[in-house]
């Protein structure tokens, strides 16, 4: 049976990057250097709405390079797997919560033939999407497949918060079809673990005083909040469980970690990511960091990870290339994909 391939690849960012001693982050009241060592971002992409720019625009904008990049036309699409973790003001109107962006991104871009899905499981949502495409590209149910990602945190940050500081906007589309038996994605696994799903999560609440009470309806907003020992925690089960599922999706077709050309990580964290590395015993030259320049970008993290290791020469034609996460709530996830032809990028 065919193998499920990524023929085309799309990143779009936002206009503005901003660095750790700009506003708004030169404003937060003391941040150590531990805290940015930790996290290893040095400047990200940030929406800016006042110029125009919304998640929408940056999701239009990659999905129709990508479907370019295919050779492949709107109406050749059967398909469309999206997700934004962030639903709050990624449309052009920013009371407009439903329909979600799989059906404006049909709508927008004519691809008439296509079924529509919203997917979601934060951060490791584009590895599950691509699971789902998967599956309907092997059973016959779809030919070519639009997975995109288009992330507007910055829209449920607390600037006063230092949490604000690690995360990033951006958009990264594929497409998916059929390559060959031997190559595409071979291999994958997955985990869950629900019992610490409430070290991180998105709520209503004031950005100044979150704890305060008498507070009116009109002071409150989504925030995304990491607790003060949510690092301390995360370092328990984080680093051990995405080795685990790199190590069971490579054991399912007879591969060791050593075998394995290059590895694509999520990008939470630097620290995170080199002890991943560390723990499947690979080196510098067998992974790449993206957080530095990109912040983490949630679901569109290890694709545009996926698209800087492909600008840059290190992911090659031949290459059986591991891509793997981690997602609040909490999931894991591993794919094991050998490479069988170009994968075109914009």
């Amino acid at each position: 049976m065919e193998n499920t391939k990524i023929q085309s690849l799309a990143i779009q960012m936002p206009k503005n990057s901003i660095a750790n001693d700009e506003p708004p982050y030169s404003e937060i009241e003391i941040i150590s250097k531990t805290w940015f060592r930790f996290w290893g971002v040095d400047r990200r992409f940030i929406i800016n709405r006042e110029s125009g720019e919304t998640a929408i625009e940056l999701a239009l904008k990659a999905s129709k390079q990508a479907i370019d990049l295919s050779g492949l036309k709107p109406e050749n699409i059967d398909l469309i797997l999206c997700n934004s973790t962030c639903f709050d003001g990624w449309s052009e109107d920013k009371t407009i919560v439903y329909p979600r962006l799989s059906q404006a991104i049909k709508t927008k871009l004519n691809c008439k033939n296509a079924l529509v899905l919203d997917v979601d499981q934060e951060c490791l949502t584009f590895l599950v999407a691509m699971q789902i495409a998967n599956g309907y590209l092997k059973n016959g149910a779809a030919k070519n497949v639009l997975v995109c990602a288009s992330e507007y945190i910055s829209s449920i940050l607390d600037f006063t918060d230092k949490s604000s500081t690690i995360f990033a906007d951006g958009a990264v589309a594929a497409i998916l079809n059929k390559g060959s038996n031997n190559t595409g994605l071979i291999s994958s696994a997955y985990k869950t673990n629900a019992e610490v799903y409430d070290l991180a999560v998105a709520q209503w609440r004031n950005p100044s005083n979150p704890g305060k009470d008498g507070l009116m309806p009109k002071d409150y907003g989504l925030y995304f909040t990491i607790e003060e020992d949510t690092q301390a925690k995360m370092q328990k089960f984080i680093p051990v469980l995405v080795p685990k599922v790199i190590k069971e999706a490579l054991n399912k077709i007879n591969l060791t970690t050593q075998d394995v050309d290059f590895y694509i990580f999520h990008q939470t964290s630097k620290t995170m990511v080199d002890i991943w590395a560390n723990a499947v015993g690979i080196d510098y030259d067998k992974y790449i960091l993206t957080v530095k320049n990109y912040g983490c970008l949630a679901s569109a993290s290890t694709l545009v990870t996926l698209y800087e290791a492909l600008k840059q020469g290190r992911v090659k034609i031949g290459d059986t290339v591991v891509i793997a996460g981690a997602a609040i709530g909490w999931g894991f996830g591993a794919q094991v994909w050998k490479i069988g032809s170009q994968i075109e990028i914009n």
